[in-house]
């Protein structure tokens, strides 16, 4: 049991320094340059678990100069995000996974960063099915089909429809999130966001 134990110590160790280094390419690519994953495997010498005799736990610093953290501390919504999104394309590239679910992976993050996670999700779109709940022009306009979600209460219960938007709602949708409101201005940057998904 020992030796099979020690032989799985070893094939985790290896893969974990594997994982940690495609994460971190994620990450660079998701505008977290400064940030660095460890995926650190510790051998408890006195404890079996059902998988072993391994503790596995995902480390990270966020920013040059701060201490290394557990994942499940780090405090901000946008790197949270981000960090997951790179977990979940890595892992979906192995596992072969059929359908991504990301729901507000765009939470705490603008501009560069945005346009960053929206070409990442889309790239992912080339091999996976992805759905994506978002509140981001950049990312909603790369979205093939677009599905506006509303609640309303009738008779005192609340109820959630969806309706499938064509072009026409999707670009107004876009520009109203974009500017709180459907004008020329606001219209034209959804265009423009449209635009880029085709290309």
């Amino acid at each position: 049991m020992k030796i099979l134990a020690d032989q799985m110590h070893e094939i985790r160790r290896k893969q974990a320094e594997e994982l940690s280094q495609k994460i971190n390419q994620e990450l660079e690519e998701l505008e977290m340059k400064n940030a660095k994953i460890n995926v650190k495997v510790e051998f408890l010498e006195n404890e079996y678990l059902k998988t072993g005799k391994d503790n596995v736990t995902f480390y990270i610093i966020t920013n040059k100069g701060e201490e290394e953290k557990e994942l499940s501390k780090i405090a901000s919504g946008g790197e949270m995000s981000r960090t997951m999104l790179a977990i979940k394309k890595v892992l979906a590239d192995s596992d072969k996974m059929p359908v991504l679910v990301f729901d507000e992976i765009d939470t705490g993050i603008s501009g560069k960063a945005a346009n960053s996670v929206a070409n990442k999700l889309k790239k992912i779109s080339n091999s996976h099915q992805v759905m994506c709940i978002s509140h981001l022009p950049n990312i909603a306009a790369m979205a093939d089909y677009n599905y506006f979600i509303s609640k309303e209460v009738y008779q005192d219960r609340t109820k959630t429809q969806i309706k499938l938007l064509q072009e026409k709602e999707v670009i107004e949708e876009i520009a109203r999130i974009s500017a709180g409101e459907v004008n020329e201005v606001s219209l034209q940057y959804a265009n423009e966001l449209r635009n880029k998904k085709a290309s």
